[in-house]
């Protein structure tokens, strides 16, 4: 049998159930006020949950992520030293042989969004380099623990034939969102499963009224002397032939009707009603808020500007890919290195300096700030930038300092003059 492209070799059998089967018996279950069933699955029919996933996933997916060990200089400062060769920098480009990175880290992302959790197969089994990651759906993933040994974790995976295997936690990938028990990470899905619903039911209601270009039904009048329709099937079948050709695209072309049948008023829908679009931007709002993701990252520009636009975008990485980030980070340090590589130093991290540095002019201030104020030097300046330093004798390593009329300027050392007392004080 086989997971993803995978064989493995089953011990039992189960019913015969697809995942596909599951999930909607899983939708069964979770049914809401409005009528729809929300699930970490199906919640992607609301377009807010689609834009958040959408938003943090692609911003995650294009991130570069390495290896790197850490040393300490003389000088007390540490520096990330890539580790090109190292295994899992070699894994991290190619997670496995059907899959980039970018499409790994998409499809990790938008299920650790989702669903609280991202399992991952860890190719290479107990022993040895990880050399590929495989990844599970979470929705076919089952995560026990032993009752008298609570350090055995193991994972009971479904295949799509329904067939299960089981693995001990050495060989699976598990990132994990927060999590009420420790175990498994909550779906932020199920906490606001009653926005979502309403959402999609507002979404289908508005392709019901604009698939008929927004126009009410009509009530057809007898008059008194008319014998009306032969038989209900007569009527159904004369409403039907003229819904299919005067509604929709149709609803201008003039309508044939039989004798002594005439039309009456056309409904018409209260503005309270008609003006759902404000139920739609409230519950985009709601989700949204949610995840902690600003309004015009899911359409909502009506209190947008330039400026606070900007900002929100750098508050959404600070505040809303960042923790993701270090989701990730965290489980793969300790999944994917050894003991001893991260007792040396080895770390995993995601490069967000780009994410992160905001407008060019902002930024360039702000350096500036902090080089007049003494605080970094031109190398330290132009690292920040990703810049190549230059040499101490053209004053790379030189810092400024404010001197008694209030201007700044290199920090020489001691004036001219200045007696040794002075010098040493």
């Amino acid at each position: 049998m086989r997971i993803g492209p995978f064989n493995i070799t089953l011990a039992r059998r189960s019913s015969g159930m697809s995942i596909d089967v599951l999930l909607q018996r899983f939708e069964a279950l979770n049914q809401t006020a409005a009528g729809v069933a929300v699930t970490p699955e199906n919640c992607m029919r609301a377009p807010t949950v689609q834009a958040i996933v959408n938003a943090i996933s692609k911003r995650i997916a294009t991130l570069p992520v390495h290896v790197y060990r850490t040393e300490t200089d003389s000088r007390g400062r540490t520096a990330k030293i890539r580790q090109r060769d190292h295994a899992v920098e070699k894994l991290l480009r190619a997670p496995n042989p059907w899959q980039t990175s970018v499409n790994f880290w998409l499809d990790a992302t938008s299920w650790l969004v989702r669903y609280g959790n991202f399992y991952a197969w860890k190719g290479s089994g107990r022993s040895g380099p990880v050399r590929e990651l495989r990844p599970l759906h979470p929705g076919s993933v089952e995560v026990s623990q032993d009752a008298n040994d609570p350090t055995k974790i193991t994972y009971k995976v479904r295949l799509a034939n329904g067939e299960y295997r089981e693995f001990p936690a050495e060989e699976i990938l598990h990132v994990r969102g927060p999590a009420r028990d420790g175990l498994v990470g909550d779906s932020p899905v199920k906490d606001i499963a009653e926005a979502i619903a309403i959402e999609i039911a507002a979404e289908k209601y508005g392709a019901s009224v604009f698939g008929n270009h927004a126009q009410p039904g009509l009530i057809f009048e007898f008059d008194v002397t008319h014998q009306g329709f032969k038989s209900d099937e007569e009527q159904r079948q004369f409403l039907e032939s003229f819904r299919q050709a005067y509604s929709g695209m149709n609803r201008f072309k003039a309508a044939v009707i039989p004798k002594g049948l005439k039309v009456g008023q056309q409904l018409t829908v209260d503005n309270e009603k008609a003006q759902f679009l404000a139920t739609r931007q409230y519950q985009r709002t709601v989700i949204a808020a949610a995840w902690g993701v600003p309004p015009h990252m899911v359409g909502d520009l009506s209190k947008g500007t330039y400026n606070n636009v900007e900002q929100q975008s750098l508050e959404f990485v600070q505040q809303v890919v960042l923790p993701y980030v270090r989701m990730f980070e965290a489980a793969m340090e300790r999944q994917l290195l050894t003991d001893e590589e991260r007792d040396r130093g080895f770390i995993i991290r995601f490069n967000l300096d780009g994410a992160l540095r905001g407008d060019f002019k902002t930024r360039q201030e702000g350096l500036k700030i902090m080089r007049e104020a003494g605080v970094i030097n031109p190398n330290e300046w132009r690292e920040m930038e990703n810049m190549n330093p230059i040499s101490p004798e053209d004053g790379g390593e030189t810092y400024w300092v404010r001197g008694p009329s209030g201007q700044t300027g290199p920090d020489e050392g001691p004036a001219e003059g200045e007696d040794d007392e002075a010098r040493a004080a």
